[in-house]
């Protein structure tokens, strides 16, 4: 019997998924998303009525619907507020990828625009862009809500579209992708005593939605993916920056112990919290890799290369503990990001552990980066003539943490 392999975290990121589709509802406040929520729904789930705005991210869905709809706070024309939603909003969908609950992942967005207010700013476009940056390519839907009078929806229908053509034109880079503009009545309007404008478009806006669900669920899934990925840089970063600054602050204390012996741990240590970011346990693959980063930056070539290089730069008197503490932390830093790079390409299945020659690979990776942040620091100390602070070395170092 074949014994099935296990699914690495990574695959399971790329799977996540279920039957129904998520559908983020944007706009500004008062456009109607709370009252178009509820008529699809076919009942009264989502708080709607004047001057009742939406104050939180809401999840609504029934059994019968093949997908189902994140409500968010209304979009307002203050830089602040809008900063505010998109915070949460990316708090809200991390979330979901950290736990794997697919109810916060998002496969498509309908932006709501008040079929009355005959307008379409882009502030609120940018906005709109900001969320598909983490959810890139992500199929968009313009509902016209309270589309009352019909040649006024045809009018705005050529509007929006006209608008938002002239913002992809201008956005080449990051285009919104924007695949129908619907007009739609969510709820019965009266305009007078004798006429009522009747509930429509609802059943083209839930087909169209529908239609595009497949697509949907694969742009999601390649969007998980990177944002997977993007979250765990961002704590390595951090990791990273943080045991950099300490690592050039301890080389610049002259003390009687040798440096090696005090950095050793702290690199160490970082070096095995990064494989945690990743997943990767002490098996003997990574404990494998995380010697060979060590070897190579603590104390031997790339060590005495940096101390070289710094102690040669013309014209520049260094004292002891700037140099020690430059080349501590350009090693630290370094040694830092072939880790990362490294376990994150064993993470995505890019590179088989147990096939490479770890020592010549990581020596290979210190000669890469090592002239780059050398560089850096270099420049620093001429521009200030050698006369610099250990504080400036750390954020010089800091400023690399993202290095290519």
């Amino acid at each position: 019997m074949t014994k099935k392999k296990k699914q690495t975290r990574y695959e399971e990121i790329q799977a996540l998924k279920d039957d129904k589709i998520n559908v983020l509802l944007a706009g500004a406040s008062g456009c109607g998303k709370s009252t178009l929520i509820n008529a699809i729904l076919g009942s009264s789930q989502a708080p709607e009525g004047a001057g009742i705005a939406t104050t939180e991210i809401g999840i609504y869905q029934n059994e019968q619907l093949p997908f189902r709809m994140i409500d968010t706070v209304g979009y307002e024309y203050s830089f602040l507020k809008q900063y505010r939603i998109r915070r949460e909003l990316a708090r809200f969908s991390r979330s979901g990828i950290r736990t794997k609950d697919t109810a916060k992942l998002i496969h498509m967005i309908w932006f709501c625009i008040d079929g009355t207010s005959r307008r379409i700013d882009d502030r609120v476009l940018d906005s709109l862009a900001d969320i598909t940056k983490d959810w890139k390519n992500v199929p968009i839907l313009v509902v016209l809500t309270k589309s009352y009078s019909q040649p006024d929806a045809q009018e705005n229908q050529e509007m929006v579209s006209q608008h938002i053509w002239h913002y992809n034109e201008k956005h080449r880079h990051h285009p919104l992708q924007v695949k129908d503009i619907i007009p739609v009545v969510a709820k019965a309007y009266p305009v007078d005593t004798t006429t009522i404008v009747y509930p429509y478009g609802l059943d083209v806006l839930t087909a169209k939605t529908e239609a595009l669900a497949g697509q949907s669920k694969e742009t999601a899934a390649h969007s998980v993916k990177e944002l997977d990925l993007k979250m765990k840089r961002t704590l390595c970063y951090s990791i990273v920056a943080a045991s950099t600054a300490a690592a050039t602050t301890i080389g610049a204390v002259p003390i009687t112990t040798p440096d090696a012996a005090i950095l050793y741990p702290l690199q160490s240590g970082m070096l095995w919290a990064i494989a945690k970011v990743y997943g990767l346990n002490k098996k003997n693959t990574s404990n494998e890799i995380i010697e060979s980063i060590i070897r190579a930056g603590g104390t031997t070539i790339a060590g005495k290369t940096a101390l070289n290089v710094l102690k040669s730069i013309p014209g520049i008197n260094l004292a002891a503990s700037v140099l020690n503490a430059a080349v501590a932390g350009s090693i630290t830093l370094i040694a830092g990001k072939i880790c990362m790079n490294t376990f994150e390409k064993v993470y995505t299945g890019q590179v088989d552990e147990r096939s490479v020659d770890w020592d010549t690979e990581i020596a290979g990776l210190f000669q890469k980066y090592l002239p780059k942040v050398l560089k850096k620091v270099e420049k620093l100390m001429k521009e200030n003539d050698g006369r610099i602070t250990v504080q400036q070395i750390v954020d010089v170092l800091k400023s690399m943490t993202k290095l290519k």
